[in-house]
């Protein structure tokens, strides 16, 4: 991965992103402790609520929702919540506006002057780290006094893992994970879940078959049972709807890598150091992959999509680089 100089500098440079081999390896392990199967599943109950919780208060009886802030705090919210145990709602606003700030310094021209749009996502960036250093040390405390458990979540996590040296993660190496995890289910979670509404209203058979596979679970369920792992796995269309709708409308644009060798292809040649950006839309909206692009039809994705050729559609990336918490954004947007 070799994001540019400016996005890391936001981003953490001792982040996963940042990472390469051995290092790479040692913080996807750790990270895999938390955003495993099993993990997940634990993870149900209380995201169920979240998401029930916040229907209820701000969606339940309204004639009109504006989609996409509603979606950006209930992410946001489920993230913090899980992951770092801040539970408190001014924290987490305060939080959530840090992080847009850095969010659009990101994507912005990398120039430092007072007043620009990076040089707001820096002071962001730095605000962030006071309050989420303060939640650090006092998990650190509640650990030590055995008030808190090394596997409770991810800060925990973090906080208790050794490498195979017997090495502790530093404090900045906790608070650019944080950067980028965050930053990673904004891009992978929000849009899928906000465009899809807008899909499924151009498209109503879709839609309507979506909602008979809901109701057939819920109609498989006792009253008052809490949704399942099964559950979820057994929405098949739901999900192929919400891959056919990152398909046409990619939560990313593309990816970057560095070459770390010559690499030769048809005639030309990437010399090593080179960056490269892969565009999504260079395959996701050609005939020759997909058929009738511009249409959606989310049965390309049945049988798991097996039938898609092979890195034509990588929403959350592949390979090594995968990005470690797909599986987490998947169970969100179904929930």
């Amino acid at each position: 991965m070799s994001q540019p100089n400016s996005a890391m500098r936001l981003l953490g440079q001792d982040s996963l992103l940042g990472k390469r081999g051995e290092e790479h390896r040692i913080v996807r392990s750790a990270l895999a402790r938390c955003l495993g199967p099993q993990a997940l599943q634990n993870y149900i109950p209380k995201m169920s609520s979240e998401i029930q919780n916040h229907i209820n208060k701000n969606w339940k009886g309204k004639d009109e929702v504006k989609v996409l802030p509603l979606t950006k705090g209930l992410v946001f919210y489920i993230a913090t919540s899980l992951f770092f145990g801040i539970n408190d709602e001014h924290q987490q606003d305060r939080l959530h506006k840090l992080l847009e700030m850095i969010a659009v310094g990101v994507l912005s021209i990398p120039i430092d002057f007072s007043g620009t749009r990076f040089r707001k996502a820096i002071q962001a960036r730095s605000k962030m780290d006071e309050i989420l250093t303060s939640v650090i040390k006092s998990r650190r405390s509640h650990l030590g006094s055995g008030t808190a458990s090394s596997n409770q979540d991810l800060l925990s996590v973090l906080l208790t893992f050794r490498d195979d040296r017997g090495h502790p993660f530093t404090d900045k190496e906790i608070l650019d994970n944080f950067s980028v995890i965050l930053h990673g289910l904004y891009d992978t979670t929000i849009s899928p879940l906000t465009v899809i509404f807008k899909v499924m209203s151009s498209n109503p058979e879709c839609y309507d078959k979506l909602v008979q596979e809901q109701l057939g679970i819920l109609r498989n369920k006792k009253d008052g049972e809490e949704i399942s792992w099964k559950d979820l796995k057994a929405m098949k269309y739901t999900w192929q709807s919400v891959q056919e709708t990152m398909r046409m409308f990619p939560p990313v644009f593309g990816n970057f890598r560095k070459a770390l060798t010559d690499i030769h292809y048809e005639g030309y040649t990437i010399p090593k150091g080179w960056r490269i950006l892969s565009t999504v839309y260079s395959t996701r909206m050609k005939e020759e992959y997909f058929d009738e692009p511009g249409k959606f039809k989310p049965s390309r994705f049945e049988d798991d999509g097996k039938h898609v050729a092979p890195y034509t559609f990588i929403p959350f990336g592949a390979g090594l680089r995968i990005c470690p918490g797909w599986e987490f954004a998947k169970m969100e947007i179904l929930l």
